[in-house]
């Protein structure tokens, strides 16, 4: 067979170089999904946690305090900064069917108001996609996430606004007197819920593996939905 036809074995150095590119990439991947797979878990027990200590302590010291304290949407907003859209509304509607189930106030407010809620506002304060990153660089904007310390009290304290402004209209649709009553134990939750976020706020980001002023690696966390 002429020489032009055969076929020529790669040198051993490179298939030792292919070999270990591919056990490094294999163990790159187990990895990543060992860390994504703990991550998931730490989601769900704060979820469940969460939940758990609301319908507890959080009942008690509201009535000791004499205003409902939220602990569902604080952690609805730290979950919508560390973890994105996505799992901001699967735990909107955890909490809202829970809600729904085990402590029943206005007929299905809770069931319709926390998933819808938890939606809307990780719109604007979860994290920007790289692409929005890219897309607002090229017509000049700064590019950048704000604070996640002050989106997540933001976003706090407009999932508590939502929540309190739908609950007085459900109370007026049932030609209920609105009085000045109502408008004061929506501003008191709204401002307990936002300082109970602050109190909550850097455990739980500890607890996710986030810093106070960084990101997670992108080499631990390259996705988020």
């Amino acid at each position: 067979m002429p020489l032009f036809f055969r076929r020529r074995k790669a040198p051993e150095s490179n298939r030792r170089t292919v070999k270990r590119a591919r056990k490094q990439q294999k163990r790159l991947f187990r990895r990543a999904l060992k860390l994504a797979f703990h991550r998931e878990i730490r989601l769900f027990l704060v979820i469940f946690l969460g939940y758990f200590l609301q319908v507890t302590f959080c009942s008690t010291l509201g009535s000791v305090l004499g205003v409902p304290v939220m602990l569902t949407h604080a952690v609805i907003a730290v979950i919508t900064v560390c973890y994105g859209r996505l799992r901001a509304f699967w735990c909107g509607l955890i909490y809202g069917i829970l809600m729904e189930l085990m402590l029943p106030g206005t007929e299905l407010l809770n069931l319709f108001v926390y998933p819808a809620s938890a939606l809307l506002w990780s719109v604007p304060f979860s994290d920007k996609s790289a692409q929005q990153l890219e897309y607002e660089r090229s017509i000049g904007r700064a590019g950048r996430n704000r604070s996640p310390v002050l989106r997540t009290l933001m976003c706090s304290f407009t999932n508590a606004l939502t929540f309190e402004i739908v609950n007085i209209v459900y109370i007026y649709l049932r030609e209920s007197a609105i009085l000045p009553v109502h408008y004061e134990s929506a501003v008191r939750t709204v401002a307990a819920t936002v300082i109970l976020t602050l109190l909550v706020l850097f455990p739980l980001r500890w607890f996710f593996g986030y810093a106070r002023r960084q990101q997670p690696s992108k080499k631990l966390y390259p996705y988020k939905a």
